[in-house]
């Protein structure tokens, strides 16, 4: 029969030990429930904290559009302020010592962190 669990090592500081035993004791858990606890608590979290960046973004997008319905920007008003935006963010990626690989790079790191 194989086993249906795996043993796993990790370090914290004793100060994490003593309060995840103290834990533990207080909640009648092993460590290792506990641990399965603080993992399916802590993706709820992560859950709740994308879904709140996805509203936040849509929020942004719905506040945008309904200013571009209100007060609607000629085409040479959008370019002038693309134009203005490129300056801005070249500015700020040659401040960072960025180059144009490094932005493609950093954008692609931080979808795949936010996939996995």
């Amino acid at each position: 029969m194989s086993r249906t669990t795996k043993i796993m090592g990790f370090s914290v500081p004793p100060a994490v030990v003593r309060e995840v035993e103290t834990l533990a004791k207080e909640e009648r858990r092993t460590k290792s429930e506990l641990f399965l606890e603080m993992v399916r608590v802590y993706q709820r979290y992560r859950d709740l904290r994308d879904r709140d960046d996805d509203r936040w973004i849509m929020n942004l997008i719905q506040e945008a559009k309904a200013e571009q319905a209100k007060n609607p920007m000629s085409a040479e008003a959008m370019l002038a302020e693309d134009e203005r935006l490129a300056r801005y963010g070249a500015a700020q990626a040659k401040k960072l010592g960025l180059k144009p690989k490094d932005v493609n790079r950093i954008i692609h790191e931080h979808r795949q962190s936010r996939r996995a």
